[in-house]
Formats: C-alpha cells, structure tokens, sequence
C-alpha cells in the first residue's frame, strides 16, 4: 500500500478565517439552501431532518446536520486498487497525483502537434501508460472513445480503463442507474459483486450544479455508498460567473456546496467515505475560457486543501493540469505550480497530469512530463534530511581547506540517497545535448512513451472476469441505447 508524500505545511489563511468562511457557508446551506430537482435528494434530507420545500425544490439544511456529518465520515480509509500494491492510505495532508480528468474531447498527436479525435485505442494505450507511471497513483480518463458511438462512449471508456490498470480508477456519477452500470462493470473486473465489495477500486466522481444545486446525476452517490465505494464531491463555482469574483466569496459558496454533499453522503449511509473536493476555477474574462492553471485557482485549491485539514477530511482537485496548447515550457510551468502548491497545501489527491487546454485533451507526452514533476515535488517535501552534525564537523574538519568531498567514502555511500537525479530531464553538457540531437523535451517524452507502449499490455483479470465484464459492458449499453441518460429525457 502506498502512503503518500507529506503535505500540509502551507497555509493561507488563519483558524478565525477558516471558521468564519465555515460559519458563512453553514448561512448559505441555511438560506436560501440547496436547489435539487431530484425528489429522492430532497426525500433523503427530509428524511434526515431538513426543512423541504418541494414547490420551490429546495433543501434548508440545518448547522446541526453538518455537524453531525463530519462526525461520521471518516477521517482515514483506504481506496483499494486491483492490486493490493496500488492501494491507496487517503487521509488529510498525505498526497498523491492521478492521471487525466472527465473524457477530454480530443487528443494531442505528437506526430502532427495538433489535436485531434481520439480513438479507444487511445484510451487504452493512455492507461496502460499511467499504469506504467510510478508518478501516477490513481487513473482517470486522459482523451475519450471518440470512434464509439457517442451516447454509449462512457462504456466504452471505462471498458477501455478497467482492462489496463490496477490502480484506483475515478468515474464520473451520470445518475443513478449510470453509476450502477459503471459499479457492475467494475464489480466484474474484480471476479465478482462480493470481491468488488470486499475491496472498491472505484472513486464515484460527483459533480453538482454552481450556484447552490444538486440535481438527478448526484443520485449517483446513492449507488457508490451501496457499494461502499469513496464518494468524491466537486462542486465547481467560476470566479465571476457561476460564483463570486471576489476568490474569499468563492469559497465560501464552494464550502457551502461541498458540505451538501457531504450531509448527503452520510444521511444515504452514515460511514460512507467521502473526499472534499470543490474546485476553484476562473473563468477569463477576455476569453471565457475556464481555467485549470490561474494563479486565484491555485490558490484557492490550496485553501480546499487547508480545509480538508481543518475537517480532517481526505481531498481532491485539480492541479497538473494547464491551459497551454502544446507539452512545452508554459504548460510545465503550469503544471509544476499547481503541483507543487497542491503538495504543500497537503491536497491529498490532485488529478489531471497529462492534461492540456483548459481539460480539452490530453497528451501522452505531458503525462511523462508529469511524471518526472511529481519526483521533483516528492523531493521538495522530503526538505533537509536528518543528519548527525556531529558527523558533518569530523567530515568537514578531515577535508579542511584545500581537500575534495567528491573522494571520500561518506560521498560514495550517500549520493544515491542523498541527490536527485531525473529521469526524463537531462543535464548532460552542451556539447553532449547536441551531439544526441539537440532534442526538445517533449522528444525525449515520447521516447518514453514508445517504450512503455512497446511492453505494455492488458492488466491482468480474475479468471471468468473478461467474459463477465463484456456482459456488463453489453447490458450496459443496451439498457442506455433504449432509455438513454439521466436529466436528459
């Protein structure tokens, strides 16, 4: 099982700041409360002790049912991989990085450097590359199947996913009866209902309605708490748009958000992990485009973060993810600040390595990228390793004024530990840099690709699965070919 890097020492704000926008937060979900067009959300709190108002479809949630809620979720459990190897210990200030996000539209083609439609053989070949990632904890999708049928590409997808890794694997909640297909998919990946339930893999990825709503596709959260899989709660208010421009009012809307989530979660099945997730994204005034890489944004995740500490509860956000276009020096720097200030922060899960675009494709290539910063960020945390200055004195004293380190045996026994050395980045001399070819980067990270691509194969599946995941995958498409998706009929 993987612990996670030590996060958690960076703080915005102070504990008065974080209780007033807690006390805010517990005004708003009062009044005006949550809008939910879904009657069984609205049945779940009334059930629970809410004031319900179904004329106007609102939900008044009560201080008391908050409080009540972070009493009974869980401030430490494990999201299991297929492989024991990969499980995962989520906690607030351990922190790990995951691949991709939702199903990115297009995909970045290293061969022409433009994007494009992607294919499921692009799905897979993205999995199997962030299964081979020592960087990547935690799978998510990084392109879509574009050369499926689009009402059923989600199948498709997750098909494609749940082959080719054992490594915990987020799915989005689409409704109720989605997320059950989704579950039963990944129940027969893991040789049956009993096992899936003895061990989920599966983060249930739930995703609400800014400002202040929950609508039928939350009914997901009812299926993940059956199967006793981690909840996950995003809700996403843009500055100036669907949230205040001012980021401290942001906040307080997205705290109001994520505690509804939260309430619910335990109202369906107290117990139920749940992982605070509210995003902080900017919406570009010159462009209208919603940022992955602004700098509010990266502040206000680490906010997310230091309230995940304040509730004791695991978290989720983006962070490796960037608005650049191309896998290059904008979207590295992009990449590394929202890691790096996530780590920090003590975020316990950030998604979208390998993303570009402001999320509208990914890049196979940016996921290698990626990879190499997450050892840089583990590094950074690890800060000045313990060493006996007793020791120091006697080696500084026998070099004296006119000696080397680079002789003595302390150098030779501790360099490997005691350094970093990259994997893809290179420091080679100018001379050796242009004599290989004077390559860019991202040259190098498809090399990488090649590579991992050229071993890579299928992840392994219990004996009977691979039939059993076909039949679900079959029954799942068919069943949404004739009645289609939730919310949309």
């Amino acid at each position: 099982m993987k612990q996670g890097l030590p996060g958690g020492s960076l703080t915005y704000l102070s504990d008065a700041d974080l209780a007033c926008i807690h006390g805010a937060a517990l005004a708003l979900l009062e009044d005006p409360g949550i809008f939910s067009d879904s009657a069984a959300i609205r049945d779940i709190f009334r059930r629970g002790g809410a004031r319900v108002d179904d004329t106007a479809q609102t939900i008044h949630v009560p201080a008391e049912l908050v409080s009540a809620a972070l009493g009974s979720a869980p401030h430490s459990f494990i999201v299991h991989g297929r492989d024991p190897e990969m499980d995962l210990l989520l906690e607030a200030g351990r922190v790990y990085y995951g691949m991709g996000g939702t199903s990115e539209p297009f995909f970045w083609d290293y061969e022409t450097g433009r994007p494009r439609t992607p294919t499921t053989a692009d799905m897979v070949n993205a999995t199997r590359v962030g299964q081979a990632l020592s960087g990547v904890d935690f799978i998510m999708a990084l392109c879509s199947a574009g050369d499926c049928p689009r009402d059923v590409a989600f199948f498709y997808e997750y098909d494609a996913i749940f082959r080719n890794t054992t490594k915990p694997v987020v799915v989005s909640s689409l409704g109720r009866r989605s997320v059950a297909r989704f579950l039963e998919m990944a129940a027969a990946a893991s040789g049956g209902e009993d096992e899936f339930r003895r061990r989920p893999w599966v983060i249930v990825y739930v995703t609400p309605i800014s400002p202040l709503q929950a609508t039928r596709l939350n009914e997901g959260m009812i299926e993940a708490a059956h199967y006793g899989c981690p909840i996950q709660y995003s809700p996403a208010p843009l500055l100036g748009a669907t949230g205040p421009v001012n980021l401290r009012g942001q906040l307080i809307q997205a705290t109001a958000e994520a505690l509804f989530g939260l309430v619910t979660s335990q109202l369906i099945k107290p117990g139920t992990p749940f992982i605070y997730a509210p995003h902080t994204p900017a919406m570009d005034m010159r462009t209208t485009q919603v940022t992955y890489a602004s700098a509010e944004q990266a502040v206000g995740r680490a906010v997310v973060a230091q309230f995940g500490r304040h509730y004791n509860l695991p978290t989720f956000n983006t962070g490796a993810g960037c608005d650049a276009k191309l896998p290059d020096a904008a979207a590295a720097a992009e990449a590394m600040l929202g890691m790096l200030l996530n780590a920090l922060a003590g975020m316990t899960l950030t998604q979208c390595m390998g993303t570009l675009a402001s999320g509208l494709y990914g890049s196979l290539e940016m996921l290698v990228i990626c990879d190499e910063l997450v050892r840089m960020v583990a590094r950074a945390l690890e800060g000045v390793p313990d060493t006996n200055d007793a020791d120091m004195i006697d080696l500084i004293r026998r070099v004296g004024h006119h000696g080397s380190f680079i002789e003595q045996p302390h150098t030779v026994q501790h360099f490997r530990s005691d350094l970093y050395f990259p994997a893809l980045f290179r420091r080679e001399t100018i001379a050796d840099w242009i004599q290989a070819g004077a390559r860019p980067i991202v040259d190098v990270a498809h090399e990488h690709v090649e590579a991992i691509l050229a071993t890579a194969g299928p992840a392994p599946l219990p004996d009977g699965a691979d039939v059993e995941l076909e039949r679900a995958l079959q029954a799942g498409i068919a069943e949404f070919r004739t009645s289609g998706w939730e919310g949309t009929h």
